[in-house]
């Protein structure tokens, strides 16, 4: 399977281990240096604003920064995709969703960047309430899915992993009489392990990054195509806690809230590039090269405030839910599916 993937970013003001050490270097042509002199500017005045766009693109100016970012968009990634919080089950369920993610930073998850896009993540998700073991207010959830994915000019594959309890802290109301028409579904108390792996790398793959430079009055496009490494790595293991309540209407239509948060005791990101990039004009004047290379790593924020709320529409046992996640980044999520529940 073959999804787009972004970078969520979810910032939170806390110290993280970072290490870097990425540089991109320019070296122009004579045909370069002849589009700085007519330009009206000098050869080192176009190499520096060649440096900076280039800097931009792939991040090496804040690598730092990126990755803890990176890291803590990995852990975001599961929100919403492997726990019910809309049905008050008394049996087995089994159900599929998709997590769609955007971010309040547009430079990371900008479609110009051989880092771009937009994220999405799937999952299957199975549970089971206890009624049967005489523990109704116990329910247990698993979920997992593996993908090949992209992130912008970048391929590989995301594999993300759940296991959650949750208890019900007070009890739904009863579903008849006056629950027929509005049910209150209680207070529940739900928490876990979460594993995400999103691992990304060029393949072989030309990296083309397209800019402009200016001088004199004139503005010159450029692109850049790189080949060589450029490998992005990223693990989370999270623990989410959360408080959860909702009201079912008509026995149609459910919605619900809550708040939370996620502790993210592992977490690290990684990066390592090797690329030799040639500059062109739009007529195919080579003007230089560009060579970026270097590593770099970072953990993320190891704890974040989320609230949730979403929707379902209950058909008999078919339910279709949205729900919608909100981190103090700012971040938000929204996580789409189909649930048979019992």
């Amino acid at each position: 399977m073959k999804l787009p993937v972004a970078v969520l970013l979810t910032l939170a003001a806390s110290a993280s281990a970072a290490s870097a050490d990425t540089t991109a270097t320019v070296t122009l042509s004579p045909e370069g240096m002849m589009l700085a002199q007519a330009m009206g500017i000098s050869p080192a005045e176009l190499a520096a604003q060649i440096k900076t766009r280039v800097d931009d693109a792939y991040q090496t100016g804040r690598i730092s920064e990126f990755l803890k970012e990176f890291t803590n968009a990995t852990s975001f990634s599961q929100r919403g995709i492997g726990v019910d919080y809309s049905s008050a089950p008394t049996g087995f369920m089994a159900g599929l969703a998709a997590n769609l993610a955007v971010a309040g930073d547009a430079d990371v998850y900008d479609r110009e960047r051989p880092t771009g896009g937009l994220a999405v993540n799937l999952s299957l998700m199975i549970g089971m309430n206890l009624s049967e073991w005489k523990h109704p207010k116990w329910t247990v959830f698993a979920n997992g899915f593996y993908q090949s994915a992209s992130l912008g000019d970048l391929d590989g594959s995301i594999t993300s992993a759940g296991a959650h309890v949750q208890y019900n802290l007070l009890q739904p109301a009863k579903s008849g009489g006056a629950g027929t028409a509005l049910r209150w579904l209680g207070v529940s108390l739900t928490s876990g392990l979460e594993y995400t792996q999103w691992t990304f790398g060029t393949g072989g793959t030309t990296l083309s990054t397209d800019f402009e430079v200016e001088g004199g009055g004139m503005t010159q496009p450029i692109t850049l195509n790189s080949t060589g490494r450029f490998d992005l790595r990223s693990n989370a293991l999270t623990v989410p806690i959360e408080a959860t309540t909702g009201i079912r209407i008509a026995l149609l239509a459910t919605l619900f809230v809550g708040a939370g948060i996620d502790l993210t005791p592992v977490g690290n990101s990684t990066v390592t590039a090797s690329l030799d990039g040639q500059l062109l004009t739009n007529d195919n004047r080579n003007l230089g090269t560009v060579n970026i290379s270097g590593n770099g790593d970072a953990s993320g924020s190891p704890g974040q405030f989320r609230l949730l709320a979403g929707g379902q529409v209950n058909l008999w046992k078919l339910k279709i839910f949205a729900q919608a996640n909100v981190s103090q980044a700012p971040a938000a999520s929204i996580a789409v599916g189909l649930k048979f529940v019992q």
